[in-house]
């Protein structure tokens, strides 16, 4: 007969492959760790894609970004596992919902729309701005999410968008303190006009701050001080 211990390593053993065997039929990002079995080729290190074909013109692009992002910061950004998708069904099988999605500082996926500098600048600034977040900054953001967004948006100027954007859009903006409220400015102002109206906010840090002033707020939030406090301090009269 099986001693206590040993069943009890049956039921875990079993329930582990029971969510590895779920997990690998149910479409999302974790699809990324077998690859090659849903249709990608490695055409770099750490970047796949179901277009192999379009290796060199891929290549550039990412490192275009990839250029963008370091100009802009000074440094060099975290070099994340890029999922470059070009057909529905590739951006279907890895669950990248819209043009695209960045996972912390690891990995960055991204739809057929998504396969331009502006979206590739947008995501690779997320990854560089999230290099030192962890599960605990579920519960603690180091940033507000309006300027998370915003910043992505200002560093890539994408994504674009030509209508008007007022003092009460950019009020309503800054309620958007966590990942979640996005949706709900997404409804009350629209896509386009609440990624513009972040940028707006951020935009208008680094005119009052300088570059050097909004780089300052980065760091300092990302080492533990508290956002609001270190925006008030750096803009000031």
């Amino acid at each position: 007969m099986l001693t206590r211990t040993a069943r009890l390593f049956a039921i875990l053993t079993n329930a582990l492959l029971a969510a590895l065997v779920v997990g690998a039929a149910l479409p999302g990002p974790h699809r990324v760790v077998a690859a090659p079995s849903f249709g990608l080729t490695e055409i770099a290190p750490q970047v796949w894609t179901d277009a192999p074909g379009r290796s060199e013109a891929l290549l550039a692009l990412a490192d275009t970004a990839r250029s963008r992002v370091r100009a802009f910061f000074g440094d060099t950004p975290p070099r994340a596992t890029l999922v470059l998708c070009s057909t529905r069904a590739c951006a279907e099988t890895f669950g990248i919902g819209g043009n695209g999605l960045s996972i912390g500082d690891n990995l960055i996926l991204v739809s057929p729309g998504g396969l331009t500098l502006g979206t590739l600048t947008h995501e690779m600034t997320h990854s560089r701005l999230h290099r030192s977040m962890g599960p605990r900054n579920l519960i603690r953001q180091p940033y507000p999410t309006w300027f998370d967004e915003g910043l992505a948006t200002h560093v890539a100027d994408h994504p674009k968008w030509n209508g008007q954007v007022t003092v009460a859009h950019r009020e309503r903006v800054r309620e958007v303190r966590r990942f979640w409220q996005l949706r709900e400015a997404f409804r009350a102002l629209g896509v386009g006009r609440t990624y513009r109206a972040a940028a707006a906010e951020v935009a208008e840090i680094e005119a009052q701050a300088g570059r050097a002033g909004l780089l300052s707020l980065i760091a300092r939030a990302e080492q533990g001080e508290r956002f609001d406090s270190v925006l008030a301090e750096l803009t000031a009269p």
